[in-house]
């Protein structure tokens, strides 16, 4: 049965699939046709056939362009995120490990494009509650994209995600600060009513009723909310 993912997981899933696209050549046609075929039907939801399609990917791009090409680790790659999206984190995990060290290999360990694998590795070792791998994980990812992006939404997720791996450590006051740096990077790259800001809102809300601030909590939580219904939050002017 196909499983229908949440608007901000299919966009997740596509801005990763999009980051991680190698530029098409000659006689590459049938192997795109495979990964295209996985990203439609995850993008649908349709984890099996997505499946599928991303381990034929792989195997056409073995054969097709040898073990350490570029298509083989994008195939592997999009493998891993629907097995992500399957919840089969296990496995998921697996399968970005492959893919990031051909990656490292081929274009270093502060390349962007490495930094977007590291980052969906740390998503799926932070799903298995490895909280502090997970964070080791997101701070590489944050050191390469500060630098290769400066302030920019991509910084700012980067930033949430390090901000929940260290409050899920029950380190609330040092995840403070992290995530109010998220969530101005992204009220200045995103505007202070996208469903992101909102997000960052809810997970900082999370951190101040951790230390007994419910007042500010609830302020926040209040905004979240106003911004999901598609209205202005309190105080925005």
């Amino acid at each position: 049965m196909a499983t229908r993912l949440s608007g901000s997981a299919a966009l997740a899933a596509t801005l990763a699939l999009l980051l991680l696209a190698v530029p098409v050549r000659a006689g590459e046609v049938e192997w795109k046709m495979l990964v295209d075929q996985a990203n439609l039907h995850l993008q649908r939801g349709s984890l099996q056939q997505a499946e599928l399609f991303a381990r034929e990917a792989i195997a056409e791009a073995g054969r097709s362009f040898g073990p350490g090409h570029r298509a083989v680790d994008q195939s592997i790659a999009t493998l891993g995120l629907v097995l992500r999206f399957a919840q089969r984190y296990p496995e998921s995990e697996r399968e970005f490990r492959r893919a990031l060290a051909m990656r490292e290999k081929a274009l270093g360990p502060r390349d962007p494009q490495t930094a977007i694998l590291l980052n969906n590795l740390a998503d799926v070792v932070q799903a298995q509650k490895k909280f502090a791998e997970a964070e080791k994980l997101h701070r590489r990812v944050l050191a390469v994209f500060e630098k290769a992006y400066g302030d920019d939404p991509k910084t700012a997720a980067s930033l949430n995600n390090l901000g929940a791996a260290i409050q899920a450590q029950g380190r609330h006051a040092e995840a403070e600060p992290v995530l109010r740096r998220s969530l101005a990077m992204k009220e200045k790259t995103l505007g202070p009513n996208s469903p992101s800001v909102a997000h960052t809102l809810n997970n900082l809300a999370r951190v101040l009723e951790a230390q007994g601030r419910r007042a500010e909590a609830e302020k926040l939580l209040a905004r979240a909310a106003a911004i999901h219904r598609g209205t202005r939050g309190p105080g925005s002017g």
